[in-house]
């Protein structure tokens, strides 16, 4: 069998279904590649199971995919996901190939970034729109399409959850001023002023660990923060009274 096993965001969440699927594994991997997991979780599993717990990295949990389910096929294997372990794609297809293996399969579900970070936020989870990402820009890779869904969003007027891109080798996804920087990039090439200074967001970091900070701030203002960790950002449209209320009372 192929357990999937969703951490949630800290190690305070594990759930009594994960240890349960962790004591019956007879092998133990977490993913490093699409989201950071909680190093206080992997060290508590570790110490309740007496079980070493394996790194999977891009390769194995993307080209290797293949090979992780037939191992499930022949003895039970767990694999930790930071998050809900059916959010990244790449956990789907891992579910989908089981399937196609007829490997039996359990999925564990565990908190994710998008109910944390809009649960922290305040603002009403039927009025946000679609998600998007700002990916990790290098030198010859700088796309600024992730504009046109929040224009969508606010042209309904919905709110956006914008996604940071992760790294695995420094476990952070991009900084806020690298956010930042792509919005201006952003709005620099599509000019529909969406993205003036005076515009007010809010920036969740380190969403459900011990120095969490949920700031409600102008771009402006947050040019200046070098927050470096887990970020998301929610660029929000027209509040509702209860909204402004919610969110001046949390935030200020």
């Amino acid at each position: 069998m192929l357990f999937l096993i969703g951490l949630g965001l800290s190690a305070d969440e594990l759930s009594i279904g994960a240890m349960e699927a962790c004591q019956k594994s007879g092998e133990i991997y977490f993913d490093g590649y699409t989201t950071k997991v909680a190093d206080e979780a992997i060290n508590y599993i570790k110490a309740n199971t007496g079980k070493q717990i394996k790194e999977l990295g891009r390769q194995e949990m993307e080209e290797g995919a293949r090979a992780l389910v037939q191992k499930a096929a022949k003895t039970d294997i767990a694999v930790l996901i930071g998050g809900d372990p059916l959010i990244a794609t790449t956990h789907k297809i891992l579910f989908i190939e089981a399937r196609k293996q007829n490997v039996k399969t359990k999925v564990v579900h565990g908190s994710s970034v998008t109910t944390e970070a809009i649960g922290s936020s305040g603002l009403d989870f039927y009025r946000f729109g679609k998600i998007c990402t700002i990916p990790r820009w290098t030198d010859n890779y700088k796309p600024v399409s992730f504009y046109e869904t929040v224009l969508r969003n606010l042209e309904i007027n919905a709110h956006t959850l914008l996604l940071l891109d992760y790294d695995a080798k420094s476990t952070s996804t991009i900084t806020i001023k690298e956010a930042l920087q792509a919005l201006d990039a952003a709005e620099e090439h599509y000019k529909n002023g969406i993205m003036g200074d005076q515009r007010k967001i809010i920036i969740l970091h380190n969403i459900s660990q011990p120095d969490e900070e949920v700031l409600h701030i102008s771009i402006r203002d947050a040019r200046a923060l070098h927050l470096q960790g887990m970020n998301v950002i929610i660029i929000y449209s027209a509040l509702t009274e209860i909204e402004k209320e919610v969110l001046e009372t949390l935030h200020g």
